[in-house]
């Protein structure tokens, strides 16, 4: 049972422990108090004053340059910069953009609710909006000659800008677009979401729907209270508001009891929340982190403190949700100390990866588990890892792919590197990427993937390099001998017989090499044939030197500052 006055939120399941992070981050935000003591969250209930104000304060200021009221306003620094000198077809495009962008938000829905919310009597923003009219260039004409409607179009779009600036009308246009940008991804149908309210007040609305029965409810004796919030187990009066609340109104996940009855024992629902996690379950959007209309959250629910730390994740306009999600794996790794890897491979469950896809209707989460085996992995190579992020490779005439994305994918998904191993070092042999520091990266996490994961099949790291040099010295010695055109040729024979793990294929073509170059195999490019993966391993570290130009060099620069 809850103290009266102090509200306890503990960890449960991902989708009650998304609220949480989110009520902590839209408290913490706004300079409130809240105590992180093991999975549990704790605070005053008089930080639930104006609550609704921090709760939209919250996403207005992170999302803010993501909103369709930012891109209006900023015009207006198209606008001072402007120089006629300048004038392009490309302005000219631009513009007429802009133009159009403009006057579909300003007649959209929400904008026009928004209106009705700001009351103001002194400005139509409608019949401003019906100023704005693109520029049309006939054939005859110069783009010059445009400069006065381009003038008088300028002067349109600072009046609608310095009308959406006003205080008063920033305040309501930015609530309305997180409400739908953002909020609507994840929950609808009630408060601010509800159709017979969006021409109200959107924080009187939240207060009155989330935050005024609280304080009765935790003030109330309980004793008597017979039924159980289905969430955190708390006595609730009865199975009906104001008492309790459904879940119907989480998008996807949800019940509706009236309707659907067969899914509960006896055909009675009983999946009904008291209000403080009824106010929980609203701060789900806070908890995940959303690009436009995906979203990420990561259930690392070993502690509160790490839960939030890790969906803390700061974002721009500019930043992608690949970007995004990079950075939330290796929140993830930088939550860890070194000398927690390995209480992590002991202790820590599998990390519960949930992403939102809000254009799929039918199926809008997804999940990947981040095994403590697989995060072992990522904090031992995250100083490589995060070398790969802006690395891309070209593998068609216009395909390109990113190297971090692609090593994160195969290891999430339980498969090895060696693919894009092999890939790569042909690109190389053609002459398209040339990046083989980063090819030596993915082969030590890929051994130690193996290694780990896939159960004692690698081999010791620092026989990479060895073996790479091994190949170097090869290289060296026939260049010695003017024959380091057959390069090429040996590079591609041996590549071949790694990627179809044809083991005698490739000792024929190492022991034909090693014969020209009068030289005995070395002992320990003889564990290739201890295995296909310790095979793959050798041989595509020895191609690495084949391939190299500065081995020894090469090979002290990659491991500063990675083992």
């Amino acid at each position: 049972m809850r103290e009266i006055g102090i509200i306890k939120l503990e960890l449960s399941d991902w989708l009650y422990n998304a609220g949480v992070v989110g009520i902590a981050k839209i408290l913490e935000t706004a300079g409130d108090t809240v105590k992180k003591v093991g999975n549990t969250l704790e605070f005053n209930k008089e930080v639930l004053e104006n609550f609704e104000e921090k709760y939209f304060d919250y996403f207005v200021n992170k999302y803010k340059n993501f909103t369709s009221w930012y891109r209006i306003v900023s015009f207006e620094d198209e606008i001072n910069n402007f120089d006629e000198d300048s004038l392009n077809d490309g302005f000219l495009k631009k513009l007429n953009d802009y133009i159009e962008y403009t006057k579909i938000r300003l007649k959209s829905a929400s904008y026009k609710s928004g209106y009705i919310i700001i009351n103001d009597k002194d400005v139509d923003i409608l019949k401003e909006e019906k100023k704005l009219k693109k520029i049309k260039v006939s054939k005859k004409q110069s783009i010059k000659e445009m400069l006065p409607q381009i003038k008088e179009q300028f002067k349109n779009i600072e009046d609608i800008i310095t009308y959406l600036k006003r205080d008063d009308v920033k305040k309501i246009i930015l609530e309305k677009n997180v409400i739908y940008d953002i909020i609507a991804r994840f929950w609808s149908g009630v408060s601010v979401l509800h159709t017979s309210n969006n021409t109200k007040d959107m924080c009187d609305n939240f207060k009155e729907y989330f935050i005024d029965n609280i304080s009765n409810y935790l003030e109330a004796d309980k004793k008597k209270y017979k039924y159980r919030c289905f969430s955190c187990d708390a006595p609730i009066l009865k199975l009906s508001k104001p008492a309790s609340y459904d879940l119907t109104w989480l998008n996807k996940m949800g019940v509706d009891m009236s309707r659907k009855s067969s899914h509960f024992w006896n055909f009675y629902g009983d999946s009904f929340i008291c209000p403080v996690c009824n106010l929980v379950y609203s701060c789900i959007p806070a908890g995940f982190t959303v690009i436009r209309d995906r979203g990420i959250f990561i259930n690392e629910n070993s502690s509160m403190e790490n839960i939030i730390k890790v969906n803390n994740t700061a974002i721009d306009n500019n930043t992608s949700f690949e970007e995004l999600e990079d950075e939330s794996y290796f929140m993830v790794a930088d939550s860890l100390k070194q000398s927690e890897i390995e209480r992590a491979s002991k202790e820590i469950d599998n990390i519960q990866i949930v992403k939102l896809d809000s254009s799929n209707e039918r199926r809008p989460y997804t999940f990947n588990m981040l095994s403590n085996k697989k995060l072992k992995v990522i904090v031992n190579h995250k100083k490589r890892l995060r070398s790969l992020i802006k690395v891309s490779a070209k593998v068609g005439p216009k395909e390109y792919i990113n190297l971090y994305r692609e090593v994160v994918e195969r290891l999430y998904n339980n498969k090895n590197q060696f693919d894009i191993i092999n890939k790569l070092l042909v690109l190389n042999l053609d002459g398209r990427f040339n990046r083989l520091g980063c090819v030596k990266s993915i082969i030590k996490i890929n051994n130690d993937f193996i290694g780990g994961i896939m159960g004692k099949q690698g081999v010791y790291y620092k026989d990479i390099d060895k073996i790479q040099q091994l190949g170097y010295e090869l290289r060296e010695v026939y260049k010695s001998k003017k024959a380091d055109n057959k390069m090429g040729g040996i590079c591609y024979r041996l590549l071949n017989a790694l990627k179809t793990k044809n083991q005698n294929k490739f000792m024929d073509t190492l022991v034909n090499s090693y014969m020209y170059a009068g030289k005995q195999i070395p002992v320990i490019l003889l564990d290739a044939l201890k295995g296909d993966n310790k095979l793959q391993t050798v041989g595509y570290a020895f191609i690495l030197g084949l391939q190299g130009e500065n081995g020894k060099l090469n090979s002290v620069k990659e491991e500063k500052g990675n083992e």
